[in-house]
């Protein structure tokens, strides 16, 4: 009986951390804009906690030469229509150090 609810437990885990991704998995590929609507980049990747919600995400810049992403705290972004919303302005963000995705 234990061992049933054990795995009951994990299957629902598993459905709401799927769920969870699902909905915010959509917003890779999605613009972010900043102060005065400007745009930032697009959405590269959604770091998910522990908890299967949102945590970070990855924006790479836009820009003809654009460098690695930036790592934005999901809870200070704004979802909208078309994809997220930060208060940072454009130098703001550029400022920011780029993630290095290849670093184990």
């Amino acid at each position: 009986m234990f061992r049933a609810s054990v795995l009951s437990l994990a299957i629902l885990l598993g459905a709401s951390a799927a769920a969870a991704q699902g909905g915010s998995g959509s917003l890779e590929g999605r613009p972010v804009k900043g102060a005065g609507g400007v745009v930032l980049g697009v959405v590269e990747r959604v770091i998910y906690g522990a908890d299967g919600h949102p945590a970070q995400v990855l924006v790479r810049p836009k820009g003809p030469r654009p460098a690695g992403p930036h790592s934005l705290a999901f809870n200070g972004l704004v979802q909208t229509a078309d994809g997220l919303s930060t208060p940072l302005t454009k130098a703001e963000f550029d400022a920011m150090p780029t993630v290095n995705l290849d670093a184990n």
